[in-house]
């Protein structure tokens, strides 16, 4: 009864700590306008929609979980089956704009999966008890399954030169230990930056930049490639090719600040 009882309070934690992040991405959200701009403000996208609704729904969901696990409680079941098949059919039409090629779908899908493999690994965390291995493992099988689905989702957008998913990808890929493709996290990176430079996001160009250069070797071509990219405006003609040992060091020389 008492590891029972341990139990229930550290999920209760979990799920009091996941309310506090999805209200505040859900609030976050709340200031995004929808239907038709106010000056100066950009409409809010489908995709936007989409995500705001899914925030919203989890919102409930996780209260309602709570208030499963609280004495004294009345939980509304009717509202937390709707509440969980909004975020199904949001995740499913996220999915199905993905593979029809919209890259911002793709990249949200990437992102939520992300969401929920923290949550799997962090409820795995704390709920590391000898009397409940079986939820351990279901849990950890549950991280590995939308981690291959936020890679997924976020290579697809990545494809497409999406620069915030592949920010994310490279971010994502360069926590892994050991690095399994230390040169495709090069050229995530690489891509992110290209792409903030492309829309004319200077400061998220060089955030990228600033990230790339404490997770890439110094040596790396690519990272000559971009340092020149950020900090003096010439992009290469190719940016994807491999460069040679003597023309990275001229691009070095002339990319020094």
């Amino acid at each position: 009864m008492k590891h029972a009882g341990l139990r229930n309070l550290t999920l209760g934690c979990w799920l009091l700590c996941a309310l506090v992040a999805a209200s505040a991405s859900t609030a976050h959200d709340d200031h995004k306008p929808s239907g038709k701009p106010k000056s100066g403000k950009v409409a809010e996208t489908d995709v936007q929609r989409l995500v705001r609704r899914y925030d919203k729904a989890q919102v409930v969901v996780v209260q309602q979980q709570l208030c499963l696990r609280t004495t004294g409680c009345a939980t509304d079941e009717g509202r937390l089956l709707d509440a969980m098949e909004t975020v199904r059919v949001v995740l499913l039409t996220l999915a199905e704009r993905a593979q029809a090629g919209d890259a911002d779908a793709a990249y949200e899908r990437g992102l939520l999966s992300l969401r929920v493999a923290e949550s799997h690994s962090s409820r795995s965390w704390a709920e590391s008890d000898a009397q409940f291995p079986g939820t351990t493992a279901i849990l950890r099988r549950r991280w590995a399954q939308e981690t291959a689905l936020a890679q997924q989702y976020l290579s697809m957008a990545a494809a497409e030169g999406h620069a915030q998913a592949c920010l994310a990808l490279a971010e994502h890929l360069a926590t892994r230990v050991p690095q399994p493709e230390p040169k495709v996290v090069s050229r995530l990176f690489r891509c992110a930056v290209a792409g903030f430079t492309a829309q004319g996001k200077r400061a998220a160009a060089v955030d990228a930049f600033v990230k790339m250069r404490d997770t890439v070797k110094p040596n790396d071509p690519l990272m000559i490639e971009t340092h020149s990219l950020i900090y003096r405006h010439v992009p290469p003609d190719r940016p994807w090719r491999q460069v040679e040992p003597a023309e990275a060091l001229a691009v070095r020389k002339q990319a020094a600040p």
